[in-house]
């Protein structure tokens, strides 16, 4: 028996299709915004030469410069002035490598010390390096180790409080990304939510899942900006029901259609996302990986509140590939791809003036 043309033709364009499969935060769709003010920032170059620069943070009154080619993975400089200059945290071999120490998860005050915070896998858990004792006697001083025993494929975990961490980890299995609140002194779990469901059946395609986030202990919010898809997600840690997906797309690709383009061609968007005086700054490509490895595109960063709200669009002359925000000076710092940082005044954008 033979199938009329017509109906052969469209039961094998049925067949020959994929059909997508959506990317959703905690079972909703994200929200269009649109920045409807910009602004154009005139940058200064910092007169530092430091060879080797990966990215940069604001630790306290220092604005920290990480160097992962170099026999220490900190060098320090201070604000605004650029004068002292420190490095720390050594390498190290074997058990004692930190491997993931080049990413600071916050930086706070206990007593009269400055602590940095890291995750780190194989120490199972977050520690502290002491950075004001570590500069007063010139060697590396970690402490406080806080164990994450019975959680696994952790991207990302945060201190609350006392007892609670906050924990983004992944669900491998089934390609989601998991939001917990984990009482770290008795080892359990007080809140588990399901929060992106990313539409991905490839495990291979994990990756695509990759965030650049931010936590406000004060806010008790979370946020991630997602580098292969059009979206940035906040999540209310005390208000679930209140978290809030955007997107600057009209109609926003999901994780599933990333998956279906070749490498070359997979669009990046959020490169980097930082946060100071109340206000999150996104880093946002827009290109295919191509384009913006080889090219020269101006930046271009998003800056809405924590409730989703897009206030303003900030542009530079330069092409930037980290950012970071010092919330006293009020001042946006850029590293550019030849080890060039430089600095922006933000007291010219009437949203973010004092």
């Amino acid at each position: 028996m033979k199938l009329p043309l017509n109906l052969g033709i469209t039961v094998m364009l049925l067949l020959g299709c994929t059909s997508e499969s959506p990317t959703t935060f905690l079972g909703k769709n994200p929200v269009t915004v649109k920045f409807e003010k910009s602004y154009n920032l005139d940058g200064a170059i910092i007169p530092l030469e430091i060879l080797g620069t990966q990215n940069i943070y604001i630790l306290d009154s220092l604005l920290a410069i990480t160097t992962p080619q170099r026999d220490t993975l900190y060098h320090l400089v201070s604000l605004p002035g650029f004068k002292q200059k420190k490095s720390f945290i050594r390498k190290g071999g074997g058990p004692n490598e930190f491997e993931s120490a080049l990413r600071p998860l916050a930086v706070e005050k206990k007593g009269d010390d400055l602590l940095i915070s890291f995750y780190h896998r194989a120490r199972q858990g977050i520690f502290h390096f002491n950075l004001t004792q570590s500069w007063l006697h010139d060697i590396d001083i970690f402490q406080d180790t806080i164990k994450l025993e019975k959680l696994n494929e952790i991207y990302r975990a945060y201190n609350i409080d006392n007892e609670s961490i906050f924990v983004d980890n992944l669900d491998f299995l089934n390609l989601n990304q998991l939001y917990a609140v984990y009482q770290w002194k008795n080892q359990y779990i007080t809140r588990l939510d399901t929060a992106v469901v990313s539409g991905l059946s490839d495990q291979k395609d994990s990756y695509l899942m990759a965030s650049t986030t931010i936590f406000d202990k004060s806010k008790r919010k979370y946020a991630g900006g997602m580098m292969f898809m059009d979206q940035l997600n906040i999540y209310d840690i005390e208000n679930p029901e209140k978290s809030i997906a955007i997107t600057s797309s009209s109609s926003p690709e999901s994780l599933s259609d990333a998956s279906r383009t070749i490498m070359p061609l997979k669009k990046e968007y959020y490169v980097d996302l930082r946060a100071g005086n109340g206000f999150l700054f996104g880093l946002y490509a827009n290109q295919n990986r191509k384009a913006w490895a080889m090219g020269d595109t101006p930046a271009e960063i998003h800056v809405l509140d924590w409730d989703g709200n897009a206030l303003c669009k900030l542009t530079t002359k330069e092409k930037l590939i980290h950012i970071c925000i010092d919330p006293v000076n009020h001042t946006l710092y850029g590293l550019a791809e030849k080890d060039e940082i430089y600095s922006y005044n933000l007291n010219i954008v009437p949203e973010l003036a004092n």
